[in-house]
Parts: C-alpha cells; sequence; structure tokens
C-alpha cells in the first residue's frame, strides 16, 4: 500500500531533506508551508524535484502554526492516510531576556513556544482525531544543541526545544498502544536560514570547532529519520543526536 507523509515546513532546510528521502523511498508527499511569493519560483522547483521520484506531491499554504491552518490541512486530507508526520516548524522569536537590541518578553517566549513545542502535540491530536494519522505510524520532531547549551539570542527556541524533547517521551508513553512511534532528532550546528537568522552564526561556528558540539547537515538528520523507518526494531521515546 501506498505510504504518505505529511511535512510542516517542507520548504525548509530539514524539512526538505526528509521531504527528499521519503519520496526517495516512495512515499507520497504533502508540504504545510507559509506561501511567500518570493519562494514561489524555488518551491515549484522544490515539487518538480520531489516528482523525479514518481511520487505524489501536495503543497498546501498555510500557517501550520494556527488552528485554521490545522482544519484547512485535515479538510484536504480527509481521504489520506498518513504513516509519517514530520513537525519541522522553525517560526521562534530571537533575543536574550534582559540585554540586548532583541529582549524577549512574555508573548515571545509564549508564541515561540507553542510554534515550536505545543504543536507538536496539537497536530498530532487533530490528525488522530480526525483518522489521519495511521496506527504504525512514525512522528519526527526537530531540537538542537541549544536545549542545553546556551547561546546567544536563543532563549525563547532553546526553552521551546527542551519541552520539545521531554513531551515527546509524554506522547510516546501515551501512543505506544496505537504502535506508533514518537522521536525528536537533536541536530548538531547546521548552515540553515533558521540558524542565520540568529545574527550571530559565526559563534555557532566557532562554538562547534572547539568541540563545543557536532557539525551536520539536513541530509545527515533526514538519514537518521530513515534510519528509525527502516529499523526492526520499535524506536520511540528517545532524543537521537545526529
Amino acid at each position: 500500500m501506498k505510504k504518505t507523509a505529511l511535512i510542516l515546513g517542507g520548504f525548509g532546510g530539514v524539512g526538505y531533506a526528509c521531504a527528499s528521502i521519503l519520496a526517495k523511498n516512495g512515499y507520497d508527499i504533502v508540504i504545510v508551508h507559509r506561501g511567500r511569493r518570493a519562494k514561489e519560483k524555488e518551491n515549484r522547483s522544490k515539487v518538480l524535484e520531489l516528482e523525479k521520484y514518481g511520487v505524489n506531491v501536495i503543497d498546501i499554504k498555510g500557517n501550520a502554526t494556527t488552528p485554521e491552518c490545522m482544519v484547512k490541512v485535515c479538510d484536504e486530507l480527509r481521504d489520506i492516510r498518513v504513516n509519517c508526520f514530520v513537525h519541522a516548524i522553525a517560526d521562534g522569536n530571537i533575543g536574550n531576556i534582559f540585554s540586548g537590541d532583541r529582549i524577549l518578553n512574555a508573548d515571545s517566549f509564549m508564541y515561540t513556544f507553542n510554534s515550536m513545542c505545543v504543536s507538536f502535540a496539537s497536530w498530532t491530536q487533530i490528525l488522530i482525531e480526525k483518522g489521519i494519522l495511521e496506527e504504525d505510524s512514525y512522528i519526527f520532531g526537530f531540537s538542537s544543541e541549544g536545549a542545553h547549551t546556551i547561546f546567544p539570542n536563543y532563549a525563547a527556541n532553546g526553552v521551546a526545544k527542551a519541552g520539545l524533547e521531554v513531551l515527546c517521551k509524554y506522547m510516546a508513553d501515551e501512543l505506544s498502544v496505537h504502535n506508533i512511534s514518537v522521536n525528536i532528532l537533536k541536530a548538531g550546528i547546521m548552515d540553515t536560514n533558521a540558524v542565520r537568522a540568529l545574527g550571530n552564526y559565526e559563534d555557532f561556528i566557532g562554538f562547534a570547532e572547539k568541540g563545543g558540539c557536532r557539525f551536520c547537515t539536513p541530509e545527515n538528520v533526514a538519514e537518521k529519520m530513515m534510519d528509525i523507518i527502516r529499523s526492526k526494531e520499535f524506536i520511540s521515546g528517545q532524543v537521537v543526536d545526529v
């Protein structure tokens, strides 16, 4: 039976790497993205690349952090069953808590936490409620070194990623009765737009070069995801270093 993967943020660095490897392995692909006009040509090119693997590709425009988008996606997928759900939303506020050009307030923290942590559970809830997410499926989220290591401007993101790692374990426990695997892939330093948006990319590189953490690529992350899917062992509730 044909399998389908739903990828939030599927045109971003990690999201698209996951979409590519899943398509290569025969999954039909559903990508949810912001639909920014400046990215239209680039995104269309990415869809064509995925279709070269002989799979169906659906791209849905919407802000995946909103309930309205959840309803829209579920409506469009009402006749489709999802076997792999990839939560690759990278939509958080950057700044420090007490000093600097950008100061985080309560709203900044909550927006980031909801986007990058709470929505991991919210999306899973509605996909199960609507009968879209199959049993024996895989769910993946993404953490980073910033959940455990202090980086400038990363406070809100770090808190959200740390929460996501704990949330994964609770979700895995409850979903084990459905044989649904839930895991977080914790990447090392990557050269992505989301990381460069922090404004201190060189600090991340310097930290990694001094042995503070690993370098990796979006493709490394996607390969680790496929390792879990291909494994004969049921792996769930894990935070897996990449």
